[in-house]
């Protein structure tokens, strides 16, 4: 009996068809609705990393790149005040970590990542590299999202349990946008996602002892991308079947649970732009549903602050898992992914904005004491929907003893319920205030920029001083 390609070449066929998707897509072939979607992500993403530019970590590693990369090239940090062009792997390590600091990049949903923070910078500083233009970057953008998105979920919920899956599928979603921006042949993206594959690494101890990895994560994953294109344009042969090959990512990193389905089902007709979420508040995306959950009923129900006597957030497993981690949030990272405390703060402020997150919110006894009384349940419903519905339910008893619920399906920034332009742009001048940045003149300059990016013939000019 005869055997399919298929079955012959087991999982190497379906990323052989995401290679060729990745290799075929065209600008002109994109749907409206991703081009715009895309513009709205980077748009999102500039603001996010001039809002970490100045984090201790992102000083760190700026320090490393100049002191170890090349201080003339052409691309930029987005940290102007470095003062200097570098190349493209050393200025998307920086401009990498740095947005994803402050807690308000994307998400994708069912790929639990966020790849704004390793596509963007990745293909914004080889497309400054090689001189391409606003349609070559944004149709390198949607590559990337999608070949990231897709890798982390087919890695899957166990993956996640132990890896950042922004990390371990980024990097490969980077070599994809980078290769399409080279204009790589069949043979050379195979390469550059299978160098990107076997370097994939992000683990998250991190969270348990406030150190910076989560920045390393981040930058690492685009400068690996980075290097994994770069040679496989020269002749550098990476393992064909790096997601499936029994000695692969799935086997080594899926932890006995892949979705192999999701690396090539619905090629250009479910793009990952789409599918992905803004966040509204600068916490760790775990704890929106419950913040969302918890506004609203407070809204609907004209609860203050003190009013409240205790909180059970109702969530899914992996939030218990993450949100575990940091105990009760010794710094200001740390206490974006502490459900306590994320809940107080949005019940004190009626908001939990990248602003309320201080080093006098950690001293202030009232949040704390609040903190102490939200415990987090798990709830087998919320959870059999994740990770395709991020879901959250509050049951708050009041002082007065009256016992009230509230529930969420879809969360501010979601595809269902997505921030307007108006939304975006308000957030984005709030980034920028934030990072230090206040020439109005220009932020409102890079605001329309962005808005006709299609139209630029170059991606020079996003470095702010």
């Amino acid at each position: 009996m005869s055997t399919s390609l298929d079955e012959r070449n087991g999982g190497a066929a379906r990323t052989t068809r995401l290679a060729k998707w990745a290799i075929d897509l065209q600008y002109e072939g994109i749907p409206k609705e991703v081009v715009e979607r895309t513009k709205e992500l980077f748009l999102d993403w500039v603001g996010c990393a001039i809002a970490g530019r100045h984090h201790p970590a992102v000083s760190a590693i700026a320090k490393y790149a100049v002191q170890m990369g090349p201080t003339t090239g052409k691309s930029e940090f987005i940290d102007g005040s470095l003062g200097l062009l570098t190349s493209p792997a050393f200025a998307a390590l920086v401009n990498g970590a740095a947005s994803h600091v402050v807690e308000q990049d994307d998400l994708h949903n069912r790929s639990m990542m966020h790849p704004a923070t390793v596509i963007f910078p990745a293909a914004l500083a080889v497309a400054q590299d090689i001189q391409a233009n606003g349609k070559d970057f944004i149709a390198a953008c949607v590559v990337g999202y999608e070949v990231a998105c897709r890798v982390g979920e087919y890695l899957g919920r166990n993956h996640y349990e132990m890896f950042h899956s922004t990390a371990t599928g980024g990097v490969v979603g980077v070599a994809a946008a980078v290769s399409h921006l080279l204009r790589h042949n069949m043979s050379q993206m195979l390469s550059a996602i299978g160098t990107a594959g076997t370097q994939a690494a992000g683990l998250w101890q991190f969270l348990i002892d406030a150190s910076h990895s989560k920045q390393v994560h981040t930058g690492k994953a685009c400068f690996d991308g980075i290097f994994a294109a770069y040679v496989a344009k020269h002749n550098l042969l990476g393992p064909k079947d790096i997601l499936e090959g029994p000695r692969g990512m799935g086997n080594a990193l899926g932890r006995g649970s892949t979705s192999p389905e999701a690396i090539d089902q619905s090629l250009g007709i479910d793009f990952a732009v789409l599918q992905s979420s803004f966040k509204w508040h600068a916490s760790c995306r775990h704890t929106h549903p419950s913040v969302d959950a918890l506004l609203s009923l407070m809204q609907k129900h004209a609860l203050k602050f003190d009013d409240i006597e205790s909180v059970v957030a109702r969530t899914y497993q992996a939030a218990i898992n993450v949100l575990g981690l940091s105990g009760r949030g010794e710094t200001v990272h740390q206490s974006k992914f502490t459900m306590g405390f994320v809940l107080a703060v949005a019940a004190k402020y009626g908001q939990a904005m990248i602003t309320d997150f201080t080093e006098e919110a950690l001293r202030d006894p009232a949040l704390r004491n609040f903190q102490d009384r939200v415990t987090m349940k798990y709830d087998a419903h919320i959870d059999s929907q994740f990770p395709q519905k991020w879901q959250g339910t509050v049951e708050v008893t009041c002082n007065s003893g009256k016992q009230i619920s509230e529930s969420v399906e879809y969360l501010k920034g979601d595809p269902q319920l997505p921030l307007t332009r108006l939304e975006l742009e308000a957030k984005t001048r709030a980034l920028f205030d934030y990072g230090g940045y206040d020439d109005t003149k220009n932020i409102e300059r890079v605001i329309q920029r962005v808005w006709q990016l299609e139209d630029e013939v170059d991606l020079l000019g996003f470095s702010f001083e």
